[in-house]
């Protein structure tokens, strides 16, 4: 049995953003995403390669780490990137 996807759920959006930030690659953008799934789960990368992803979006190094599950990872990054999803929404468009 799958653990729960609730709260991923409700971040839907801004999950979806944040893989796209650190997975280039449009074929392996769409993972299936537990509540328990980090971004070290949800994308193929290694930790240096996302971490190296996320540093270059945002021009600087976020202080949240990789093992997070993506969930509260998304509320972090909100928390220290206000408005984040409109930045990112416009650059991966």
């Amino acid at each position: 049995m799958l653990a729960p996807q609730v709260e991923t759920n409700r971040r839907e959006r801004q999950v979806g953003l944040l893989i796209r930030i650190v997975e280039p690659d449009p074929e392996y953008q769409e993972p299936l995403v537990t509540d328990e799934a980090s971004l070290l789960d949800a994308v193929g990368a290694s930790p240096e390669e996302i971490q190296a992803r996320l540093d270059a979006h945002f021009g600087a190094r976020l202080e949240i780490p990789l093992t997070l599950p993506l969930w509260r990872f998304v509320d972090a990054l909100s928390e220290l990137r206000p408005g984040w999803e409109g930045e990112s929404s416009a650059t991966s468009a």
